[in-house]
């Protein structure tokens, strides 16, 4: 539990992932304005492109002990897997939040995004991106 209270592993760790949000944003708005794409195609390219982007960025620059040599399929797969994980938390929070309180759905969502970020953090940090014993 010690790597999760890592500043400055936690900083890059928030820079990359705010660089994998923009470029996210960026891909799926320019497919809609300059190619017409459907906007649920654009999204999906987006989220995917940025989700490749912060998988090799997190082996590159957020952990110490990763590098361009760590970067594999199978570790693309599992931080996949960890980021739709975080995805679900995300969704669930809202929709118990907006069932069980009379927050307004801006903060539902600041709240709900906060608990993605985090179950985000801790999986990469514990189980994608963890150092190997031995």
């Amino acid at each position: 539990m010690a790597q999760l209270r890592d500043r400055g592993q936690f900083v890059r760790f928030t820079l990359v992932q705010g660089l994998g949000t923009v470029l996210d944003y960026a891909v799926a708005v320019a497919l809609v304005g300059l190619l017409t794409a459907p906007q649920l195609a654009a999204s999906t390219a987006g989220f995917l492109l940025g989700t490749v982007v912060n998988y090799c960025a997190h082996n590159i620059f957020s952990y110490a002990h990763t590098s361009r040599a760590s970067i594999s399929l199978k570790g693309y797969g599992s931080y996949l897997l960890a980021v739709l994980f975080a995805l679900a938390v995300r969704l669930a929070a809202v929709a118990l939040l907006g069932a069980v309180t009379a927050l307004p759905f801006w903060l539902i969502l600041i709240l709900a995004i906060g608990a993605s970020f985090v179950t985000s953090y801790v999986l990469a940090t514990l189980w994608v991106f963890a150092r190997k014993s031995g």
